[in-house]
């Protein structure tokens, strides 16, 4: 079994073709010594041959150059997932027990199989491999993770149970006047409150897997593909932010001016 192993989840990146280039280039790099360790004692198990695969429009790719890789990338209407590996026949054949491995997975659709893994029984070669590509990785950086903390979940928690209320106190004052029963305006807001907090569980989830997918934890960018989608979920984002702030705003009015008339 390898003894030494590097291994961290990946958040926030922005892969771009350059990127792409960047990280292959650094696996080339890190390919070498091992290929020059195996000629030197002539043993092929050890000699590293490197791969990369790429899920795109429902469809899966295995590719051995960056060409084709880059190829695929650049036609794709979606992509949705990148795999960057240098391997060993000893590793492949061990299921990576044994052996040399540099592995790099880049997951737009599942966050938690976005991470970089380098395993071997040299410590120096670890330690190389994982401070180059994460030093790569650490250049592109993005500012998706506070859309997908749990302070944005929090917040859109919160945004939920105001208009909640807010619709609630609205439809008991336009329904109560028109039933002719004791403490009509009382059940009708709780029937009403209770209807709103059994349908936001659902309009909840959807929300949150909309702000996932307008700020993806891997976003994959082509700018003949991709500018407009961003460009036109920035506006949305916008838009959405000043309708947010103008119906706090009269959510507020509307409680202020409520609460005023109740009686003393």
């Amino acid at each position: 079994m390898a003894q030494y192993l590097r291994d961290v989840h990946i958040a926030n990146i922005k892969i771009t073709e350059d990127v792409l280039t960047q990280l292959t280039e650094v696996f080339a790099s890190r390919a070498q010594p091992l290929l020059d360790a195996a000629d030197h004692n002539l043993n092929d198990d050890k000699k590293p041959f490197l791969t990369f695969i790429i899920r795109f429009d429902g469809k899966g790719y295995r590719l051995f150059s960056l060409e084709e890789l880059l190829r695929h990338f650049k036609r794709a209407t979606e992509v949705e997932r990148i795999i960057i590996t240098i391997e060993t026949p000893e590793s492949l054949r061990s299921n990576r027990l044994v052996g040399e491995h540099l592995d790099i997975r880049l997951d737009k659709l599942e966050e938690k199989n976005c991470y970089l893994s380098v395993t071997s029984d040299d410590s120096d070669w670890v330690e190389a491999s994982y401070s180059a590509v994460t030093e790569v990785l650490n250049k592109y950086k993005t500012k998706n993770g506070w859309a997908r903390s749990g302070w944005s979940t929090l917040t859109i928690q919160l945004l939920g149970v105001i208009a909640g209320f807010a619709l609630s106190l609205w439809a008991a004052l336009r329904i109560a006047p028109k039933l002719s029963i004791e403490s009509a305006f009382v059940i009708t807001f709780f029937f009403a409150l209770l209807i709103f907090s059994n349908a936001w569980g659902y309009i909840n989830t959807i929300v949150l897997n909309r702000v996932h997918k307008i700020f993806p934890n891997i976003q994959f960018y082509r700018p003949d593909k991709d500018r407009i989608n961003w460009l036109i979920q920035g506006l949305i984002v916008s838009v959405a932010t000043a309708l947010m702030l103008y119906v706090f705003s009269l959510v507020f009015t509307f409680i202020g001016d409520f609460l005023r008339e109740l009686p003393k």
